[in-house]
């Protein structure tokens, strides 16, 4: 990895994603001049994946986002003088249908029953996280014992890159949550002090920026296992859609949209909200709004 690239510190999925999106492009044009790049070239580009059947989200959100990325770095750092891909997109058609939605309450109450009857207690800890914080599965999957501390007389796990390489979607997305009472309760801090500090759901990463990092195999496992349990529904991603459910629940529940956009770690809308801070106990106050199906019943596990 080049000084550069150690600057920009993508993570290794992302420099994955930006190496398929470049190659595309160089096959595309014919060469590897990014100064020979054109206007015309990036849309011709375009129209060929739309062509070739890639969607627009996957167009505008993966190879043309890297291609923007990687010129706005290299214009930076007076490496070139233009960006060619300015303002080119592939239209994108929101038809009915196909947005994304949140499990029910009762699919939730479903899923969390699975966990505890069924699922091994890694997947079933990651259930019960995404559920009631409603963080990103990714996230939950990097956590280490040493991320779940007592802060503020509160029991709170510490969102942050795993010490062994892992990495987090943006800024905003390393953050401070309480801990649910319910998980507490279920025997979660149990099987913390059971595993040790290191990583609670996955072995020891190799900590080479050129692999995977270990946590992403567990995510995906955990989706898969989601699906095998009779979750089929392709508009509810088996992971994010606990985390929709989540978003929901908080506006049932009167957390205002600033302070639930922190707990699950959205990147700041504005200038200003980079100002704003919230306590341990605002936090832990607002977590403990979401209710969980009543028909669940904690029970303490042996981790």
């Amino acid at each position: 990895m080049s000084p550069r690239t150690k600057e920009r510190s993508p993570a290794t999925s992302t420099q994955t994603t930006w190496r398929t999106a470049i190659k595309s492009l160089q096959s595309h044009v014919g060469h590897e001049d990014a100064r020979r790049i054109k206007a015309t070239d990036v849309v011709s580009w375009k129209d060929g994946l739309v062509a070739a059947g890639l969607s627009a989200k996957t167009i505008n959100g993966s190879y043309l986002a890297a291609l923007n990325v990687l010129y706005v770095f290299a214009i930076a750092n007076k490496l070139l003088s233009e960006n060619p891909a300015i303002g080119i997109r592939a239209a994108t058609v929101n038809r009915a249908g196909t947005r994304m939605l949140p499990y029910s309450t009762e699919e939730v109450g479903r899923l969390l029953s699975m966990a505890e009857r069924k699922g091994t207690p890694r997947r079933r800890w990651l259930v019960w996280l995404a559920a009631t914080s409603g963080a990103r599965i990714g996230e939950i999957a990097q956590l280490w014992g040493s991320s779940i501390v007592r802060e503020d007389g509160f029991d709170v796990m510490r969102i942050m890159p795993a010490p062994d390489g892992g990495s987090l979607k943006n800024e905003g997305s390393e953050r401070t949550v309480p801990i649910h009472s319910a998980v507490v309760a279920a025997g979660f801090l149990d099987f913390v002090k059971q595993q040790g500090d290191g990583p609670l759901f996955y072995r020891r990463s190799s900590g080479k920026p050129t692999k995977t990092h270990a946590s992403k195999g567990v995510t995906n496992h955990l989706a898969s296992w989601i699906r095998e349990q009779g979750f089929v529904d392709l508009r509810k991603a088996p992971n994010h859609a606990l985390r929709h459910w989540w978003k929901s629940q908080a506006v049932d529940a009167d957390v205002q949209d600033s302070l639930a956009d922190h707990i699950q770690g959205h990147a700041t809308k504005s200038a200003a909200g980079g100002y704003r801070h919230f306590s341990i106990e605002t936090v832990a106050k607002a977590v403990e709004k979401i209710q969980l199906p009543k028909f669940i019943n904690p029970v303490a596990a042996s981790g």
